[in-house]
Protein backbone atom coordinates (compact mmCIF):
# COMPACT_ATOMS: atom_id res chain seq x y z
CA UNK A 1 0.00 0.00 0.00
CA UNK A 2 3.15 2.54 -0.56
CA UNK A 3 1.72 3.14 -3.60
CA UNK A 4 -1.63 3.34 -4.88
CA UNK A 5 -2.65 4.30 -8.73
CA UNK A 6 -6.26 5.05 -9.85
CA UNK A 7 -6.93 5.05 -13.99
CA UNK A 8 -10.18 5.20 -14.99
CA UNK A 9 -10.70 3.39 -18.27
CA UNK A 10 -14.43 4.31 -18.85
CA UNK A 11 -14.28 6.44 -22.01
CA UNK A 12 -10.90 4.89 -23.44
CA UNK A 13 -12.86 1.26 -23.92
CA UNK A 14 -16.58 2.32 -23.95
CA UNK A 15 -16.17 0.93 -27.72
CA UNK A 16 -14.34 -2.24 -26.89
CA UNK A 17 -14.99 -5.09 -25.47
CA UNK A 18 -14.65 -6.45 -22.52
CA UNK A 19 -15.24 -2.32 -21.26
CA UNK A 20 -13.47 -1.29 -18.35
CA UNK A 21 -14.15 1.05 -15.43
CA UNK A 22 -11.92 2.73 -12.88
CA UNK A 23 -9.65 0.63 -11.56
CA UNK A 24 -7.28 0.54 -8.66
CA UNK A 25 -3.73 -0.51 -8.76
CA UNK A 26 -1.08 -1.16 -6.28
CA UNK A 27 1.92 -1.64 -5.76
CA UNK A 28 2.49 -1.45 -9.53
CA UNK A 29 0.70 1.35 -11.92
CA UNK A 30 -0.71 0.73 -14.45
CA UNK A 31 1.22 0.79 -18.12
CA UNK A 32 -2.12 1.59 -20.82
CA UNK A 33 -3.34 4.36 -19.35
CA UNK A 34 -2.31 7.38 -17.31
CA UNK A 35 -3.18 7.80 -13.62
CA UNK A 36 -3.88 9.29 -10.18
CA UNK A 37 -1.03 8.49 -7.59
CA UNK A 38 -1.06 8.55 -3.87
CA UNK A 39 2.27 7.58 -2.12
CA UNK A 40 2.19 6.15 1.18
CA UNK A 41 5.31 6.41 2.18
CA UNK A 42 4.02 5.53 6.05
CA UNK A 43 2.34 2.50 4.89
CA UNK A 44 -1.14 3.48 6.76
CA UNK A 45 -3.95 1.07 5.57
CA UNK A 46 -6.21 2.51 3.13
CA UNK A 47 -9.52 1.68 1.93
CA UNK A 48 -10.80 2.68 -1.37
CA UNK A 49 -14.19 2.76 -2.46
CA UNK A 50 -14.47 3.00 -5.90
CA UNK A 51 -18.09 4.82 -7.65
CA UNK A 52 -20.41 3.53 -9.77
CA UNK A 53 -23.67 4.30 -11.33
CA UNK A 54 -25.55 2.32 -8.62
CA UNK A 55 -23.51 4.32 -5.77
CA UNK A 56 -25.93 7.51 -5.34
CA UNK A 57 -29.55 7.42 -6.77
CA UNK A 58 -32.44 9.06 -6.83
CA UNK A 59 -35.64 7.66 -5.22
CA UNK A 60 -36.27 6.69 -8.77
CA UNK A 61 -33.46 4.72 -9.54
CA UNK A 62 -31.26 7.12 -11.72
CA UNK A 63 -27.54 8.01 -10.71
CA UNK A 64 -26.46 11.12 -9.18
CA UNK A 65 -23.48 13.20 -10.39
CA UNK A 66 -20.32 11.47 -8.23
CA UNK A 67 -16.74 11.21 -8.50
CA UNK A 68 -14.69 8.42 -8.95
CA UNK A 69 -13.63 7.21 -5.96
CA UNK A 70 -13.40 7.67 -2.10
CA UNK A 71 -10.34 6.79 0.29
CA UNK A 72 -9.67 7.40 4.19
CA UNK A 73 -7.59 5.17 6.43
CA UNK A 74 -9.15 1.87 7.43
CA UNK A 75 -8.53 2.87 11.10
CA UNK A 76 -10.65 6.36 10.88
CA UNK A 77 -11.56 8.65 13.60
CA UNK A 78 -13.71 11.98 13.37
CA UNK A 79 -10.59 13.46 12.70
CA UNK A 80 -9.40 11.44 9.57
CA UNK A 81 -8.60 12.61 6.65
CA UNK A 82 -11.30 11.41 3.59
CA UNK A 83 -10.23 11.79 -0.21
CA UNK A 84 -12.72 11.65 -2.78
CA UNK A 85 -11.20 12.03 -6.25
CA UNK A 86 -12.50 12.74 -9.81
CA UNK A 87 -9.89 12.23 -12.81
CA UNK A 88 -10.79 13.96 -16.56
CA UNK A 89 -8.81 12.80 -19.61
CA UNK A 90 -7.74 14.77 -22.15
CA UNK A 91 -4.86 16.32 -23.56
CA UNK A 92 -5.98 19.34 -24.72
CA UNK A 93 -5.72 22.28 -22.28
CA UNK A 94 -8.58 24.51 -24.25
CA UNK A 95 -10.86 22.05 -22.49
CA UNK A 96 -9.53 22.05 -18.76
CA UNK A 97 -11.98 25.13 -17.74
CA UNK A 98 -15.08 22.93 -18.59
CA UNK A 99 -13.49 19.41 -17.13
CA UNK A 100 -11.84 20.68 -14.11
CA UNK A 101 -15.14 22.82 -13.56
CA UNK A 102 -17.36 19.66 -14.00
CA UNK A 103 -14.97 17.64 -11.54
CA UNK A 104 -15.49 20.26 -9.14
CA UNK A 105 -18.93 19.92 -9.34
CA UNK A 106 -18.71 16.27 -8.56
CA UNK A 107 -16.38 16.15 -5.79
CA UNK A 108 -18.29 18.80 -4.43
CA UNK A 109 -21.56 16.82 -4.84
CA UNK A 110 -20.29 13.40 -4.06
CA UNK A 111 -18.89 14.94 -0.65
CA UNK A 112 -22.34 16.49 -0.06
CA UNK A 113 -23.84 12.45 -0.13
CA UNK A 114 -21.26 11.67 2.44
CA UNK A 115 -22.63 14.79 4.43
CA UNK A 116 -25.92 13.99 4.55
CA UNK A 117 -25.41 10.72 5.52
CA UNK A 118 -23.27 11.45 8.08
CA UNK A 119 -20.62 9.30 7.48
CA UNK A 120 -18.25 12.41 7.57
CA UNK A 121 -18.58 15.65 9.35
CA UNK A 122 -16.27 19.17 8.95
CA UNK A 123 -14.22 17.34 11.80
CA UNK A 124 -12.73 15.41 8.97
CA UNK A 125 -10.21 16.90 6.72
CA UNK A 126 -11.56 16.36 3.51
CA UNK A 127 -9.70 16.21 0.42
CA UNK A 128 -11.53 16.62 -3.14
CA UNK A 129 -8.82 16.62 -6.00
CA UNK A 130 -9.38 16.73 -9.33
CA UNK A 131 -6.84 15.08 -11.79
CA UNK A 132 -6.08 15.54 -15.46
CA UNK A 133 -3.69 12.86 -15.77
CA UNK A 134 -2.79 13.36 -19.27
CA UNK A 135 -1.54 17.13 -18.76
CA UNK A 136 1.12 18.43 -16.44
CA UNK A 137 1.16 20.49 -13.44
CA UNK A 138 0.17 23.45 -13.28
CA UNK A 139 -3.29 22.57 -15.27
CA UNK A 140 -3.27 25.71 -17.83
CA UNK A 141 -6.21 27.90 -18.75
CA UNK A 142 -7.70 27.33 -14.92
CA UNK A 143 -7.27 28.20 -11.51
CA UNK A 144 -9.15 28.60 -8.32
CA UNK A 145 -9.06 31.49 -6.55
CA UNK A 146 -7.38 32.10 -2.81
CA UNK A 147 -10.44 33.58 -1.50
CA UNK A 148 -12.50 30.63 -3.10
CA UNK A 149 -10.06 27.65 -1.46
CA UNK A 150 -9.71 29.86 1.74
CA UNK A 151 -13.73 29.95 2.04
CA UNK A 152 -13.91 26.20 1.78
CA UNK A 153 -11.24 25.34 3.79
CA UNK A 154 -12.83 27.70 6.82
CA UNK A 155 -16.56 26.73 6.33
CA UNK A 156 -16.67 23.20 5.49
CA UNK A 157 -12.85 22.04 5.58
CA UNK A 158 -12.56 21.23 2.61
CA UNK A 159 -9.31 20.70 0.78
CA UNK A 160 -9.79 21.33 -2.54
CA UNK A 161 -6.52 21.18 -5.39
CA UNK A 162 -6.03 20.66 -8.94
CA UNK A 163 -3.32 17.94 -8.90
CA UNK A 164 -2.19 14.24 -10.52
CA UNK A 165 -0.72 13.18 -7.05
CA UNK A 166 -1.02 12.96 -3.39
CA UNK A 167 1.14 12.24 -0.56
CA UNK A 168 -0.12 10.40 2.63
CA UNK A 169 0.90 11.53 5.53
CA UNK A 170 -0.94 10.02 8.41
CA UNK A 171 -4.08 9.37 9.22
CA UNK A 172 -4.89 12.95 9.87
CA UNK A 173 -3.19 14.93 6.96
CA UNK A 174 -2.39 14.29 3.25
CA UNK A 175 0.47 16.40 1.94
CA UNK A 176 -0.48 18.01 -1.74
Amino acid sequence: NKHIYVADYTEHTKLLTPKRDVEIFSPNPCTDIDYFSIDNPSDIEIDTIILDNNSFTYQNGQPRSQCETTMFPSSSNKNSWFLLTELKYSINPNKNSKNLRKAIKQLLKTRYYYIQELIITKTNNQYLIASLPMQGEPFSNFSLTQSFLLDLKVKRNIILRLKNSVEVQDDKIIKL
